[in-house]
């Protein structure tokens, strides 16, 4: 194949990535401060509502407005005990704010991971060893600690249609994954801090495993919530992020990741197999 071809294929390839997919409505459920027994970090807690009031408010045209970014309607709900079935039954996605390991019941971890091999997408923030519990369950548990705590995202799904954010802080307790554990589990870098530990990652439908539903991990919780310098309303550059990891569980692009060969690198490699697995039929 041409170069020039190859390069007008890749072109077109980013002008599509980040673009959310239309959907009528993705339904969000979180722990409640009942079940985590922390005011601060439950899904309703204080330090998570303005990310959730973003994702559900009409009035910021970010996802419900019939002018947002992201034609879809999110809606949010609070549950005090995640292991029902009416999460199973509604749930699109599940996320997991700062929840300690001692406040998750084992049954709440078993139905997360139900949820997610049976196509569902979970959004996990997971600081540290000990609040890590569905990750670890599904084999992907947190490190405590990095040797630096700022990384610089330019990849689908983070640079989606938010804008890129560049710089994302991190505050208080921050972890990292182990890049086997996200490899060997399908997963995708989406983002390294300067010491190249993993910050993120993403793992894209039947990734996981055949039927499995996509999902991000964050090892940082306050790159999303209001402890950090988040700001939805105008958009801060956390605030940026935090959205566009949402717009991409939505919408990525279940084909061609921007890591396409699963490396845990982006580079050249990547523009070779984005083409090779496009002209193989998957767009």
């Amino acid at each position: 194949m041409s170069h020039a071809l190859k390069a007008a294929l890749f072109g077109g390839a980013l002008c599509c990535a980040g673009i959310a997919q239309a959907k009528d409505t993705y339904r969000i459920y979180g722990p409640s401060t009942t079940a985590t027994n922390n005011a601060y970090y439950a899904w309703n807690g204080s330090r998570m509502t303005d990310f959730s009031y973003a994702l559900t408010s009409a009035y910021n045209y970010y996802f419900t407005h019939y002018n947002a970014f992201v034609d879809t309607k999110i809606h949010s709900t609070n549950v005090d005990y995640l292991a029902t079935y009416d999460v199973l039954q509604r749930a699109d996605c599940i996320v997991s704010p700062w929840w300690s390991d001692s406040e998750t019941s084992g049954n709440e971890a078993y139905y997360a991971a139900y949820h997610f091999r049976n196509g569902g997408d979970l959004l996990l923030f997971n600081d540290d060893s000990s609040h890590d519990y569905i990750a670890e369950y599904l084999g992907i548990p947190t490190i405590s600690g990095v040797s630096s705590g700022t990384f610089t995202d330019s990849t689908f799904p983070f640079d989606g249609p938010f804008g890129n954010p560049g710089v994302v802080q991190t505050s208080g307790n921050v972890g990292h994954l182990d890049l086997a554990d996200v490899v060997g589990t399908g997963g995708q870098v989406l983002a390294l801090n300067g010491s190249g530990q993993v910050m993120a990652a993403f793992w894209d439908d039947n990734a996981y495993a055949p039927g499995s539903g996509r999902m991000i991990i964050v090892t940082d919780v306050d790159t999303v919530s209001d402890l950090g310098p988040s700001t939805y309303s105008p958009l801060s550059a956390q605030g940026r992020f935090g959205l566009n990891l949402v717009a991409g569980l939505i919408g990525a692009d279940p084909c061609n990741p921007a890591d396409c060969d699963a490396n845990g690198v982006l580079n050249v490699d990547d523009v070779e197999c984005f083409v090779d697995t496009f002209l193989g039929g998957c767009p």
